[in-house]
């Protein structure tokens, strides 16, 4: 309950800045091909941090390492709001993917913290509240944005996200329970990192998928709404509205996928939401008017609800209930960090060529490329893996 509702107001703020971050970005000056780089560079720094963040969730506790990662998260708004250069902002970016090293703790966390049998309820209840502000923040981020402009729309929204950033680590600080203890001693710590080798071998496979699916994430993600704003024209409003569509199907779809993912398995929903990817990325080149790029975007928000998208550092709630039910607890952080660390390694060049293939073929190529990867993705994953008989505690 402490980690769903104070991430749920961390969005209520975030969500409003979020979808417009890119176009702020080249408003200060840079090219497509250097929003890619920036990009790309956020993504080795979240590489660094992911198997160090694991271990020590494995090692520390999760509540430590969710109050480290808060406040670390909490710096990274103050950094862009008192700067105005896109080599600052980048090392704001830093400093939120230092904080990241938290992921795998909340998801051991609220794996911890739910029955076996109603794991997958536990990720999608977490996630439709975090997802619940998003009905609405990115319309009234597109109002801000048009009515103030990029630059200064997105700076008031930043402001907002620095004082909910430090409520949080007020409250997480003072009433989160720890779900774990490792026990482990001095000694025993130094030896996590060669603990990895010892995750069981389908491990390595969805690391693999996600590794596919991360690169067609990266290759067009970031340029989602500089897509839709330059070369289609709409408005911030137009693209905001549309956002808040997807959160409206992607939040609908959570709890009842969520409850038939823990009464068939977690496979099914994976392979929707794997399947319909694709079908968002090539939707994007191919719209002309408004209600196409909505219809498009909307099968991306069906594919998130069904809890089987890869969204960089991890996945939904049926992705993680199914590492989850293949890890065991001792191990679980260590996985988790691992997944996001080797699938990052793999695909961390993705921003950088999706900028090259804007700059040098044309806008429309980084959303053909992203619809190949993340097909290949849906093929490896539905011929390869098999839920486990036995879950794992």
């Amino acid at each position: 309950m402490v980690i769903t509702l104070t991430q749920s107001l961390f969005m209520l703020s975030a969500s409003l800045w979020w979808p417009y971050w890119s176009l702020y970005i080249l408003e200060l000056g840079v090219s497509k091909t250097l929003l890619g780089i920036i990009f790309m560079t956020e993504t080795i720094a979240q590489l660094i941090f992911q198997i160090p963040g694991g271990v020590l969730t494995d090692i520390l506790g999760r509540k430590k390492m969710i109050v480290l990662g808060s406040i670390l998260r909490a710096v990274s708004p103050f950094i862009y709001i008192v700067t105005g250069s896109w080599q600052f902002v980048l090392m704001g970016m830093f400093t939120t993917q230092m904080s990241n090293m938290m992921v795998p703790a909340i998801d051991a966390l609220i794996a911890e913290s739910t029955s076996v049998e109603h794991r997958a309820m536990g990720y999608g209840t977490f996630r439709m509240m975090t997802l619940l502000p998003m009905i609405f923040t990115p319309f009234v981020g597109g109002l801000i944005t048009d009515k103030l402009g990029v630059y200064g729309g997105v700076r008031l929204a930043i402001t907002a996200t620095l004082i909910i950033a430090w409520l949080n680590v007020i409250i997480r600080w003072k009433f989160l329970e720890d779900t774990y203890e490792s026990g482990e001693n001095a000694s025993s710590r130094l030896e996590a990192l060669r603990e990895i080798h010892n995750v069981p071998k389908s491990i390595w496979t969805l690391i693999v998928v996600a590794a596919f699916a991360s690169l067609g994430l990266r290759v067009a993600n970031q340029f989602m709404s500089v897509y839709a704003i330059q070369v289609l024209g709409f408005s911030n409003t137009q693209w905001g509205l549309i956002m808040t569509t997807v959160g409206v199907v992607s939040t609908i779809l959570t709890i009842p996928s969520s409850i038939w993912s823990d009464k068939v398995g977690r496979k099914p929903g994976i392979m929707i939401s794997l399947g319909l990817t694709p079908m968002m990325y090539v939707g994007f080149p191919l719209s002309g008017t408004f209600m196409a790029l909505a219809i498009s975007r909307t099968i991306g928000a069906i594919s998130e609800g069904f809890g089987g998208a890869v969204t960089g550092l991890e996945g939904g709630s049926a992705w993680l209930a199914l590492v989850a039910d293949i890890v065991p607890a001792n191990q679980r952080g260590k996985a988790m960090g691992l997944i996001a660390t080797i699938a990052g390694i793999l695909s961390f060049p993705g921003a950088w060529i999706g900028g090259l293939l804007w700059d040098n073929i044309g806008p429309q190529m980084p959303f053909y490329i992203a619809a190949g990867s993340s097909t290949i993705a849906f093929l490896i994953f539905s011929l390869f893996i098999k839920e486990p008989k036995i879950k794992a505690e």
